[in-house]
């Protein structure tokens, strides 16, 4: 029976890029907190009272989760986080969107600070955690080199920008079916 190894420096640049990915939405809903927290009870997927403690709770796990795929690359505890993470927003926005209600913020961050939801962000999300499943694999036990580290790094911000262009031209076929829609 052959087991998939997972190269290192693949490994390296999926968890930077992930990493980063949680890094950046946990400082965007820190950054501003009100805005989360309205943003996460117009879901209404929690119980009013509990959408304060939520918006506070998500950031943290995200910020956690991100420490986690950085510095504990040999347990399966972050990328099981991760995967969840990445799952559950992806059944809150199916949820929403079953229910009709599309013109929610998305509550990403970043770039889609102002996005709305819909079936591609349902999408992306099951690729990001289809993405960062491979990291549940064994990596191989070669020698890692200083090219390696930068492969990784370059890796990562490739994974990165490819995200930020894949999640800007999903917000402009939005912009654009709306225009054509006037």
């Amino acid at each position: 029976m052959v087991s998939a190894l997972l190269d290192p420096a693949l490994d390296m640049a999926l968890r930077g890029a992930a990493a980063a990915l949680f890094g950046f939405a946990a400082w965007h809903k820190l950054k501003d907190p009100i805005a989360f927290w309205q943003v996460l009870a117009a879901y209404r997927l929690v119980p009013e009272r509990l959408a304060r403690p939520a918006s506070i709770l998500v950031p943290l796990v995200e910020s956690a989760t991100a420490l986690g795929l950085l510095f504990l690359p040999s347990s399966p505890a972050p990328v099981i986080a991760a995967l969840s993470l990445w799952v559950l927003y992806g059944i809150a926005m199916a949820i929403n969107l079953l229910r009709g209600r599309t013109q929610l913020d998305c509550g990403c961050g970043g770039l889609a600070a102002d996005q709305t939801i819909g079936w591609t962000l349902v999408g992306r999300n099951v690729l990001l955690a289809g993405f960062a499943s491979l990291l549940l694999l064994p990596t191989s036990m070669r020698t890692i080199l200083w090219l390696d580290g930068l492969t990784a790094l370059f890796g990562a911000l490739i994974l990165l920008l490819l995200y930020a262009s894949c999640d800007h031209l999903m917000r402009n076929a939005v912009l654009l079916s709306t225009d054509e829609a006037s």
